[in-house]
């Protein structure tokens, strides 16, 4: 069985007296405050210290994934202030549905009253005043007081997982939507995939994304290893001759297995 074990204490809760995000006039309660030490989100290579504030609590696998984190807010199930401490100061990213653009930014050097130990962070961050990037006016505020978690990769997949992974419901609903989504099979790709991800098909842009998305598909995928927990499983898959490995996960629903998200890289 795969786990993601964690390194954790007193991890986070509720806050008692929760921060805001404000898009527009709009408020959000961010009710749950994060921190995390993971890959950069433009540099797999090296790792970063994040703080993510949110309107929605987050599973443990989630928190510390970027992938996740970020598809959470494409398909409206999260609105986030995500704060990345850097060695000059800050960046910060604004994620939620809600707005047509990428908000972001950096600060230097850092404006917010942060304490940072390996473990831990404590703080306030505020920002002074509203503020406006294109059209939309926002403005961010919470407070901090997080353990520092980090995901710790599972053991490489065995020659009996991948024989077993075979035999998996999962894999199998896996392996035969990546056999429509090369053929560009939209009835089919809608019926594999989340309702989220199904409404983004089902649009007039579809002859475009598919190509797109087709060619930055690995081809050749095998399943590696296939954990399944009730209505969820992760895949651990290798693609392009064994070039690239990636996550993918699945999630039952009426039934069926559905593709939720998958993540690659390059070995």
């Amino acid at each position: 069985m795969q786990r993601l074990l964690l390194a954790t204490a007193c991890l986070t809760s509720a806050l008692a007296a929760p921060g805001k995000l404000v898009l527009d006039g709009k408020t959000y309660e961010l009710s749950h405050v994060y921190a995390r030490r993971s890959p950069d989100v433009f540099d797999s290579k090296k790792m970063s210290t994040y703080i993510l504030a949110s309107d929605t609590e987050l599973s443990p696998a989630d928190r510390v994934h970027n992938d996740a984190i970020r598809e959470l807010s494409w398909n409206g199930k999260m609105n986030a202030v995500e704060i990345e401490l850097t060695e000059g100061g800050i960046s910060w990213r604004v994620l939620s549905s809600q707005i047509k653009m990428s908000m972001s930014g950096s600060r230097s050097p850092n404006p917010f009253a942060l304490q940072v130990t390996p473990n831990r962070i404590k703080g306030m961050v505020k920002m002074e005043a509203p503020d406006k990037l294109g059209d939309t006016t926002y403005y961010y505020e919470f407070p901090v007081d997080a353990a520092i978690e980090k995901k710790v990769e599972a053991p490489a997949p065995t020659a009996a997982d991948k024989v077993a992974a075979q035999g998996a419901a999962s894999s199998k609903a896996y392996l035969a939507y990546l056999v429509v989504l090369m053929k560009g099979d939209k009835a089919g790709l809608m019926k594999a995939v989340d309702p989220a991800k199904a409404k983004m098909i089902d649009t007039p842009e579809f002859p475009e994304m598919i190509k797109f998305i087709q060619s930055m598909q690995p081809k050749n995928v095998t399943v590696l290893r296939a954990t399944e927990s009730g209505d969820k499983a992760e895949l651990a898959v290798s693609g392009n001759g064994g070039s690239e490995t990636g996550t993918v996960k699945m999630e039952k629903m009426n039934g069926v297995w559905l593709v939720m998200r998958e993540s690659w890289k390059n070995r």
